[in-house]
């Protein structure tokens, strides 16, 4: 859609909340009787932050103010360690808060209006939902990763949030409703991993998952258990997470996130550097506008100046964590010998709602760091230690496997047909880019005809 047509113009959130409600009217007069699924990924909450129409607030005269749950700004700044800042800053960063905590309360507007819309929830006459009875459409409601550093609220960490495997940047929101619910407005105090939603979702449209191909076969534990049996213990033992950096053809210029003190290169223009609130140093920046190549030029830099040197993001991160503790393993860049170094990191954690019993990883918690481990921290220090090394080192390359099957065959050179024709796939990067040079050509081909027959599943 163009930006020149009148349906393009508006708050995003509404438009996306408008084209998925025209969506399933749609669908259900089309098909009525057929079952339907509609996954709505917000934009909001995102960089940029921009404040909604009032009228998608609680109340209509709503003003700047709210900086989250009552806590001033400085205050909240100063329990984290993150002042002194210079006064400009802190207004910056009370007003992201702000704007923040508006869209955040228009999401959840927009989602009531959909759900109300739709027949899928009753509004009550405190303005509260209530599911429908009579509605037979399941909903599930999560977040693919916690909120960005303005948006954090304590007694979360705004430093070890989006874009880390802390707690911060992990531990989400997961809300089902749906008429299998038994015993509803409860908490399920159990782990869930987001791979585990393609179990449940296996599990409510009736597919027995061990019918389907190894291929598809998950790491996917179930959820319906916890919505019809209200005291399940607990089914996962641990919780696995891991996240890189972007696989480009080009490594991306530094960008300096100032808040965070953190060097990244994954944003891979300077626009997206900025929407994030960072400084580019890429090409044209107001620094050096033939810009720098590297986390590690930038940082030189920096020392030049005598100014304090960033911290890189890191090159991959993994975590293992069980009921009780959590092992972090970093790989960063170290500068001086150009090479990754691995370090762990070793936290008590749990869930608790009361904050002054609630454990996170915070950097000042870090066991590994402070007096020997007891014979309880040790043992499950090692038992995630093994446990994390053992599932890295699981993943067996398959060069030439485009499909992710295990196998190449036929299929894959079918595919990677139609990706490398430049009336279909349109020959740019692809699964079937396998040398990363953004191009699926005719060297992409070569590596599956030089593994055609491999079977990477024995």
């Amino acid at each position: 859609m163009s930006a020149d047509q009148p349906a393009a113009r508006g708050y995003r959130t509404t438009l996306e909340t408008n084209l998925a409600i025209d969506w399933i009217e749609q669908t259900r007069e089309q098909q009525p009787d057929t079952p339907w699924m509609l996954s709505l990924g917000y934009s909001t909450l995102h960089a940029p932050l921009q404040p909604p129409p009032a009228s998608l607030l609680p109340h209509p005269d709503a003003t700047l103010s709210l900086v989250g749950c009552g806590t001033p700004v400085a205050d909240s700044l100063t329990e984290l360690g993150i002042l002194p800042v210079e006064p400009t800053d802190l207004a910056d960063f009370a007003q992201q808060r702000a704007v923040a905590q508006h869209m955040l309360e228009a999401v959840d507007h927009e989602i009531g209006r959909l759900l109300v819309t739709t027949g899928i929830a009753l509004q009550q006459d405190d303005g509260s939902l209530a599911y429908n009875p009579d509605s037979n459409t399941v909903v599930v409601i999560t977040s693919d990763n916690g909120t960005y550093m303005p948006t954090v609220k304590l007694p979360f960490d705004p430093l070890r949030a989006k874009g880390s495997l802390y707690q911060t940047g992990v531990w989400v929101p997961l809300i089902v409703a749906g008429p299998m619910v038994n015993q509803s407005d409860r908490d399920v105090p159990h782990m869930i991993n987001s791979t585990d939603l393609y179990s449940l979702f296996h599990e409510i449209a009736g597919i027995d998952a061990s019918s389907l191909p190894s291929g598809l076969q998950l790491d996917a534990q179930p959820v319906m258990p916890y919505l019809t049996e209200p005291d399940r213990d607990g089914i996962r033992s641990t919780n696995f997470t891991e996240q890189g950096t972007n696989i480009s053809a080009a490594t991306p210029a530094p960008c300096v996130i100032p808040a965070a003190n953190t060097c990244v290169q994954i944003f891979p223009q300077q626009g997206v550097c900025e929407d994030q609130s960072g400084v580019w140093y890429g090409p044209g920046s107001d620094i050096d506008p033939n810009g720098f190549s590297s986390c590690c030029a930038v940082n030189a830099y920096l020392e030049s100046q005598n100014q304090p040197a960033t911290v890189l993001f890191p090159q991959h991160q993994s975590a293992l964590r069980n009921e009780d503790f959590k092992l972090v393993r970093i790989s960063r860049l170290d500068c001086a010998t150009d090479s990754l170094v691995d370090t762990e990191e070793f936290y008590e954690i749990n869930e608790s709602t009361n904050p002054a019993q609630l454990k996170l990883d915070r950097a000042d918690q870090d066991l590994l760091a402070g007096n020997s481990l007891t014979a309880e921290q040790q043992a499950n220090y090692q038992s995630l230690r093994d446990q994390l090394t053992t599932l890295l080192t699981s993943n067996t390359p398959c060069p030439g496997d485009g499909n992710g099957d295990g196998r190449v065959d036929q299929t894959d050179l079918d595919e990677w047909a139609y990706w490398a024709d430049p009336n279909q796939g349109g020959g740019a990067s692809s699964w079937y880019d396998f040398n990363h040079d953004g191009l699926t050509d005719e060297a992409d081909k070569a590596i599956i005809e030089a593994n055609l027959g491999n079977d990477c599943r024995i």
